[in-house]
This record gives structure tokens, C-alpha cells and sequence, in this order.
């Protein structure tokens, strides 16, 4: 762990602040925190470190090195939520297969590096929800500049168990083209002196640690047949040790030579890694997407005694989505059914190309990806040369199979956080961790004559957390609409009750299919008024008791025509039972992130045995209220950008039943301490350092938070003196000006003199600024690589934003320009990523310059740190040098990649005017 200085914090602040849930809060009622009295403790010297908990990425040898034991971000990392057993619903249409399964291999992260562990405020990240038609996702990541080894993140994984899908993680080693270098796979199946594999061994340990359930290796390099032999008994090594949970995915890519030749089909040149013999090798093989023909395939599996189904024949739909020009009809043999089971890879296109990152195209795209243009799994008018959606042919299967069941139809992301139907939190936000089971069935409605309603994930309200469901469109009076939600398996006592909240309708009954049962069963419940408008209406399951029910739906009326909007923001099955949770212990804070001198992020663990725990709830305690800050199922969290309120603050970690039930008196406090408050923070830029007499010249101040002024003198300008981050000077003589700026806080002022730094002269002495970058003299041979020819160092000194420098294989990248000859530098302007049409994340976000006149002895002018911006300015004071060098410390906002698309170095295409 790395203590911070303040100037690598202030360069990081825009970054983190990204991460944190929004500013505007609200409180709970001050009843709710009263008669609570708790231990509480207080903890000096917490470790700072530069950013908050990621996800883990690795390289073979930094696996080797990892352990969750040294590893200060591991703990909130690990899922702690059970893979939950499930069932097949009953068959929506005729052509759906109960045999045939589905593996979705999701890009479920933007970014191999640098995801943060927990969520935070971006609303659009792939919160998949549809694990109905699921049965094992791949948390698909890997690049050679961030990662090759990448577990699932655990909020991922956490709701994936919720739902009962298990979730493997990704063993990556890249083609060639894309970084790919053979001494890794070596490195991946080296065998210890006692003939174990090491790497696997870690593999394991890490999937326990973290609680996920195995591994897809996708092995694209090209190796010899040493290491492709080697590969395979690193695999039969993973099957022999693995814990029965666990599975084994491996890619149809590397042949026992160790050449790369994708064969789309199991056969005998790839079944080694599927099956040796009465040996498994794999659990599941992904065909590649070259595949022509499924049936050889089927037969080959048969003919190895395996089942046809742990074949997933690969339809990539990362570019086109729904249309792709394959569909889940092209796997079909001639009765209609699945020859082996379908692999899709990339679905997250449906927020990411599909959707680019809009919420409500990616929920349209999902109903299309995997239901269909109707929205109701029952449907079956899209003929096969259209994509009829992963209903058509896959069964949906759920988790609901034993009581107590409650969902509060929470997606896991939202633009505020609820809590029994009041608004506590505001602020988009995104948490996974939280994700509650979605209905089984998007959507099965049924209108009596004259309603016309349709159903939607919505984020406008909510009961808990930060979504519901929606139902809008006209209704007539007294007649009622039907929704199926809930594919189940659950038996009821006598005892047992339901409850569900709804807005805006006048009438909700509970509808229930039970085994064997030709009529569903209705029951009338009684209703309750609660906060907000929303309504709780209890039932009594006695007339379902020892009976298998096999879904759960409503039946909705209105008492007046006319335009309907409905919510359902909650379903619980089950009575209330006393159910005594674990009390929570050893509240600790595990670590610090100084976001800005008035804010941190603060890593909190506690320990608890978690028994009859659904969920933690993280609050702070201000003026006797509690302030909610964050929910996890893990027994760690971060809560995120925490503003200072004096020197400590009071933070309570409070556990919630299966019921959603806080058992307060089983909580624990804490006493955080900030940071000692420090003087400010100040650096100076300018928009210019060589003016001509009579023009403005505008400085700008980057300042700490906590700076309550900044105040500026220029002696010789007009004015002289002036107040604020962003003034405005002129000069009416020519000459060289001292800028001298001060910052103060609370805790003092903080002085920074710029000696000499503005250069002012007559209009009229020939005096040129122009971008040397683009001068015919100026060349760029030296630097630390280049992707490729048309990604070289020249292309960020052409003047073109359509052009780039790119560098992908060095950890910091750099490059040189030689301007020809001494000439003189007054600043520099640098076009990232965003610039040139790529992604802002890609950015370089920490970098300096430094000039020569030998190109031997550097000087360091420019050191900018924090930028999220495509574009930035650096203005120096005037420097003669003929050597300008780019060094870029943090390549983009998370990775290392290197996107420069422009370089301009302005200045002067002469000397002498820099005066000794």
C-alpha cells in the first residue's frame, strides 16, 4: 500500500469523484436511529491508498505472486451470496427446449482494469437481469495491456447466484495481433519440481476466496506442441482438484500442436481438450464461430460419451446483436430442437453498441436479444431468417423455490435509492451486489376487453432500492389485467401469507398455478396504506397449502377508465418468521482514498457469521438521524466520496434479514477520523505566456476543494491585482512578468511565484506563434513502440485528429520530437482519445514533458495530472530547446494504451527571445 502526496491526490480527484453515489441527501426519520445503543470504537492510522477496491486483473506472473491474505483489495471482491438452486418453468411455447442450455460470454465490465469492486454512480453498466434463459456466465475480460487472468467482479457474481446461474471467470491469452506473447502461456502451465501446476493451484484458490465457479480459457496464441501438451494436463490437473461446483470451459481455438486453427466443431483434431478417453478434460467446449455444420459435432460428443449439450456452438453478436447473420434457429437440426446448446458471445451488446450506454435503448434491446420484437416469450410470429430471440427455443428456469421469497423488482442501478417507499439517497448509481430476481417471464399479459396495458423496468419510482416495475396504458373499468411474474416450485402451510405493494392500482389479487390444477388459484387480499401512494396488500395462502405452486402472477384492476400507471414495487412470499441474524463485530476501516482535502472514500470490513443475513446496511450518523450511504451482501464496503463535517464521523453497519427486516441492536458503530486539514493546494496555468502589448492574457488557478480564495498579483499588468480562479490581466509595456497566486483555507495560505513567466512584446518585431509540431524540420524516430506503421509517432505531429499515435505494450509510454533545431516553446496542446472519436475513458490521464536542447539533459516543464479531457493545454514559461519528450505516466483513465492523436508543441520558430 502507497501513501498519497497531495499532488498525486489532486490529480486523482476527477477520477474517483466519478465513482461516488450523487451529493443530495436525505435522512431517515430521527425514530429510526433511537433506543439503539452500540459499541463503538474508534481507529487511528488507516491506510491511504491511490483509488478505491478494483476488480482483480493479473498477468501469470503477478498470479503467481497474489493472495488474498496480502491483497488489500481482495475482500470486496468476494461473493458471499450461495448459488441458489433452481427449476424449469413450464414450456411458454411449443418450440422450447428443456435439454439445451445457454452460455453468455459478457463483456460485463468496460474495462479489463480499473472497475471499481462495488459499483458506484454510473447508471449504465450491463446490470444483466434475464438469468432466466441463462445457464452459466463468462465474466468475459482480458487485454494484454491491462490483464490476461480476470475473475468476475463480485456484484457480479453476486446476482448471478441470486438467480442460480454460476459464473466463471476468464483465462485470456491474446493472438499476436493484439499483444499476445507465447512466454505467458509457458509461464501459465510450468509445473513445480512435485510435478504440480502452480498457476492452477492459484486458480483455485482464487475462485474459493472470492466464491465463484470456475474458469473459460481462451488460448489464441501460438505456442509449440510442448506447451499445447503441457496445456492439457494443466486442465486434467484443474479436474482432479477442482471442487465439484467448479467448472472448466475451454475455447475451440489452439490444436495439440500449439497452432491457433479455429475448427467450429468438435473433432478429432480439438476433442483432446474436451475429452481423453473415459477423462474429461473440460466441462464445456465454445465452438468457434466458424462453425458450418452442428451435426458432426453432436455425433462426436456422442461418440465420447458425453452429453451433446455441453457443446455451445458460438454466435458473436458483439458488432450486429439482433442482426447478426446467424440466429438461434441456425442451430437447429430437423425436428426443431437444438443440436448442441448455444454460446453467445458479446450480448452485452445490447447496452454497447446496441445501446451505446443509453438505458432505455439497452432495456429495448434486451427484450429483443432475448425475448422477442413482442416482449412475450409466447410469441413465435418471427420467422428464422430474423432473430426470434432466446425464448423461442430455451426454457426459462428459477430460483423461486423456497419460502421466505421477496423481491423488490430492484435492477441493481437507478437514478435514487428507496427505502420502504421514501427516497433516501439521491443520485444515479449503479450496485449489482443488490440486484434483486426480475420475474421469470418479460412479459406474459393478459387484458381483459379494453386495457391495454404493457409492462417496463422502471426507474421513475420504486419501493426498495431503485427500480419497480411499470404498468402503463388504458384501462377500463372493473376489468382486470392479468401479469404472470414468477415460474416456481414452492409448497405453502396453512401459515404462510403474501404481500404485495403497488401505486396507482385500485385492486390487486394474487394469482397461483398449482401442480396439477387446471384453474389457477385467485385469492382477495386486504389492504393497507402506506408512504407515498403505495399500497400493501396481504393475502392468505391456507387455500394453496400442501400444494406445489408453479407460478406466482397478479391480476390488476382499476375502478375508472381511462389512462393507467401502475407500480409493483414489491412481492414477498412467506409469513414473517423470527429469523435472528448474526451480530456484527470488529467494525474496521480498512482504508482510506482522499478524493480532495474535503473528501475521502473509506473501506470499512466487519465480522459477522452471517447467519439469516440477506444484506448489510452501511449509515452514517449525523445530528442523531441516520444518513444512508450504501448497501452489500459482502462484509466489506466502501462508502463513497464522504464529505468532511468536522474531524470524525460516526459510521453503523446495520444487518437485514431475509425478510428486509434491520436488526439494528445487531449492528456495530465506528468513529472515522478524516485527514488533518492542510493548506491549500494551488496550481497556475495560462492561456497564453507570449502576448503582444495590449492583449488579455486569462490564469486560472486548480485549487483544493477547501480553498475559500485565491488572490493574484502581477505587478506591471491591469490590473495589478485581482481575485479568483479564473482573472484576466493586460500589459500596456512590453516585457517579462512575475505571477505571483495565493490559495487559503482554514489552515493557512499556500504561495506560488512564477518567476519571469509571462513574455509581452510589441506587435510589430516579426514576432510568429505557431505549432512546430507541423513544421516540415520537425521528426519523431524515438519512443518506447508502436501498434503498427499507421499508428507511428510522426501521426501525432501531423496536425490531423484523424491520426493517431498508438502504443499498447508499455506499461509508460513515450515518444520524442525533434524540432530540427533550437527554437523556442511557449506550451503545448495534447488531443486524446475523445478527440479523435474513441472513448473518453481512454485519455491519457497523467503525463509530463520535458525539453532538451542535447537531447541528453531534460528538463521537466509540464507535469499534468487528473485530466479527463480530450483536449489539454499546458502553458510554460519561455524555453529554447530543440527536444520536446512526451511521457505519458497513466496512458488513459484505467489502462495503459497510448492514443495521442495530436501533439502541438506552440512556440516560436526562432531564438533570442527568451533574454538571459
Amino acid at each position: 500500500m502507497k501513501r498519497k502526496t497531495w499532488k498525486s491526490v489532486i490529480g486523482l480527484s476527477s477520477t474517483v469523484l466519478a465513482l461516488t453515489f450523487g451529493a443530495n441527501v436525505l435522512f431517515m426519520p430521527k425514530g429510526y436511529a433511537e433506543s439503539v445503543e452500540l459499541k463503538t470504537s474508534r481507529e487511528a492510522n488507516i491506510p491511504l491508498f491511490d483509488q478505491v477496491p478494483e476488480s482483480t486483473a493479473l498477468f501469470p506472473e503477478t498470479l503467481l505472486k497474489w493472495s488474498p491474505k496480502s491483497d488489500p483489495d481482495a475482500p470486496f471482491n468476494v461473493s458471499t451470496v450461495p448459488l441458489a438452486a433452481r427449476v424449469q418453468g413450464k414450456k411458454m411455447n411449443a418450440n422450447q427446449s428443456t435439454e439445451a442450455k445457454v452460455l453468455s460470454i459478457a463483456i460485463v465490465n468496460r474495462h479489463t482494469k480499473g472497475t471499481p469492486s462495488q459499483g458506484g454512480t454510473d447508471k449504465a453498466v450491463y446490470n444483466f437481469t434475464n438469468w432466466q434463459y441463462v445457464d452459466t456466465l463468462v465474466a468475459w475480460a482480458g487485454s494484454s495491456g491491462e490483464g490476461i487472468i480476470v475473475p468476475p467482479s463480485g456484484d457480479v457474481t453476486d446476482s448471478a447466484h441470486r438467480n442460480g446461474v454460476p459464473v466463471v471467470g476468464t483465462v485470456f491469452f491474446p493472438p499476436e495481433a493484439y499483444g499476445g506473447k507465447a512466454e505467458w502461456v509457458t509461464q501459465f502451465v510450468q509445473k513445480d519440481q512435485k510435478g504440480a501446476f502452480p498457476m492452477a493451484d492459484k486458480l483455485l484458490e482464487m475462485s474459493a476466496a472470492y466464491g465463484f465457479d470456475g474458469w473459460f480459457i481462451n488460448q489464441e496464441t501460438n505456442v509449440d506442441s510442448q506447451t499445447a501438451t503441457a496445456m492439457k494436463e494443466f486442465m486434467s490437473y484443474l479436474q482432479t482438484r477442482k471442487p465439484k461446483n467448479q467448472q472448466i470451459i475451454w475455447y475451440d481455438s489452439m490444436l495439440p500442436n500449439g497452432q491457433v486453427n479455429w475448427q467450429g466443431a468438435l473433432n478429432d483434431k480439438n476433442q483432446g481438450y474436451f475429452q481423453e478417453g473415459k477423462k474429461r478434460v473440460s466441462d464445456k467446449m465454445f465452438i468457434d464461430f466458424r462453425w458450418q455444420e452442428l451435426t458432426s459435432s453432436r455425433e462426436k460428443a456422442v461418440q465420447l460419451k458425453r452429453d451433446p449439450y455441453d457443446l455451445f456452438a458460438g454466435i458473436d453478436v458483439q458488432a450486429n446483436g439482433v442482426n447478426s447473420r446467424r440466429k438461434p434457429s441456425s442451430i437447429l437440426g430437423e425436428n426443431g430442437q437444438p443440436l448442441v446448446s448455444l454460446g453467445l458471445y458479446c450480448p452485452d451488446w445490447t447496452l454497447r453498441d446496441g445501446g451505446q450506454y443509453d438505458i432505455e435503448r439497452y432495456w429495448e434491446n434486451e427484450k429483443l436479444l432475448w425475448i422477442n420484437p413482442q416482449g412475450d416469450p409466447r410469441a413465435v410470429e418471427s420467422p428464422k431468417n430474423e432473430w426470434q430471440g432466446v425464448s423461442r427455443y430455451y426454457v426459462e428456469k428459477t430460483p423461486v423455490t423456497s419460502l421466505p421469497f421477496v423481491t423488490n423488482f430492484n435492477v441493481g442501478n437507478g437514478d435514487a435509492v428507496y427505502q420502504s417507499g421514501a427516497k433516501v439517497k439521491e443520485g444515479t448509481f449503479n450496485n449489482r451486489s443488490i440486484q434483486d430476481v426480475l420475474p421469470t417471464y418479460r412479459w406474459v399479459i393478459d387484458n381483459e376487453e379494453g386495457n391495454k396495458l404493457e409492462a417496463a423496468i422502471s426507474h421513475e419510482d420504486a419501493f426498495n432500492g431503485g427500480s419497480s416495475i411499470k404498468l402503463s396504458g388504458e384501462m377500463t373499468a372493473e376489468q382486470q389485467t392479468f401479469v404472470k411474474l414468477y415460474a416456481s416450485q414452492l409448497k405453502a402451510s396453512a401459515s404462510d401469507t403474501a404481500t404485495v405493494v403497488t401505486k396507482g392500482a385500485d385492486e390487486a389479487s394474487l394469482v397461483l398455478e398449482l401442480k396439477g390444477k387446471e384453474q389457477p388459484l385467485i385469492i382477495q387480499g386486504q389492504q393497507q396504506a402506506l408512504v407515498n401512494g403505495w399500497v400493501q396488500t396481504t393475502y392468505s395462502l391456507k387455500p394453496a397449502a400442501c400444494q406445489t405452486v408453479t407460478s406466482v402472477g397478479l391480476n390488476v384492476k382499476k375502478n375508472e377508465s381511462g389512462s393507467a400507471t401502475i407500480y409493483l414495487g414489491q412481492l414477498k412470499l412467506g409469513k414473517e418468521k423470527a429469523t435472528p441474524v448474526s451480530a456484527i463485530n470488529n467494525l474496521v476501516f480498512s482504508g482510506k482514498t482522499v478524493v480532495d482535502d474535503l473528501t475521502e472514500s473509506i473501506r470499512m470490513t466487519w465480522d459477522t457469521k452471517g447467519k439469516n443475513t440477506a444484506s448489510y446496511r452501511i449509515y452514517r450518523e449525523i445530528n442523531g438521524q441516520l444518513q444512508f450511504e450504501g448497501e452489500t451482501a459482502n462484509h466489506s464496503y466502501t462508502v463513497l466520496n464522504q464529505e468532511r463535517m468536522g474531524g470524525d464521523a460516526i459510521y453503523r453497519v446495520i444487518p437485514v434479514d431475509y425478510y428486509g427486516r434491520e436488526e439494528q441492536h445487531k449492528g456495530v458503530s465506528a468513529v472515522y477520523t478524516f485527514e488533518a486539514l492542510k493548506r491549500p493546494e494551488i496550481a497556475v496555468n495560462a492561456s497564453s505566456t507570449l502576448i503582444p502589448v495590449g492583449e488579455t492574457i486569462n490564469l486560472s488557478a486548480t485549487v483544493s476543494k477547501s480553498t475559500e480564495t485565491v488572490n493574484w498579483e502581477v505587478i506591471g499588468a491591469t490590473p495589478q491585482t485581482a481575485s479568483g480562479k479564473e482573472v484576466t490581466f493586460s500589459f500596456s509595456e512590453p516585457g517579462v512578468y512575475t505571477v505571483k497566486a495565493t490559495a487559503a483555507n482554514a489552515s493557512g495560505e499556500t504561495v506560488v511565484i512564477k518567476e519571469n513567466y509571462l513574455h509581452v512584446y510589441e506587435p510589430n518585431v516579426g514576432i510568429k506563434i505557431e505549432n512546430l509540431s507541423t513544421l516540415p524540420t520537425t521528426t519523431a524516430t524515438q519512443g518506447s513502440g508502436y501498434t503498427n506503421d499507421q499508428e507511428s509517432y510522426r501521426f501525432a505531429l501531423d496536425g490531423d485528429i484523424k491520426t493517431k499515435w498508438c502504443d499498447n505494450a508499455n506499461d509508460k509510454p513515450w515518444m520524442i520530437a525533434d524540432l530540427g533545431a533550437v527554437k523556442t516553446i511557449s506550451g503545448f496542446e495534447l488531443f486524446h482519445a475523445g478527440a479523435g472519436g474513441e472513448s473518453p475513458e481512454w485519455n491519457t490521464r497523467d503525463y509530463d514533458i520535458s525539453v532538451s536542447s542535447d537531447g541528453k539533459n531534460w528538463l521537466t516543464v509540464v507535469q499534468h495530472r487528473g485530466n479527463t479531457s480530450n483536449s489539454s493545454k499546458d502553458a510554460i514559461g519561455l524555453v529554447e530547446a530543440r527536444y520536446a519528450k512526451l511521457s505519458l505516466e497513466k496512458a488513459e483513465q484505467n489502462g495503459k494504451t497510448a492514443r495521442i492523436y495530436d501533439w502541438q508543441i506552440i512556440g516560436v520558430n526562432q531564438t533570442g527571445i527568451v533574454k538571459p
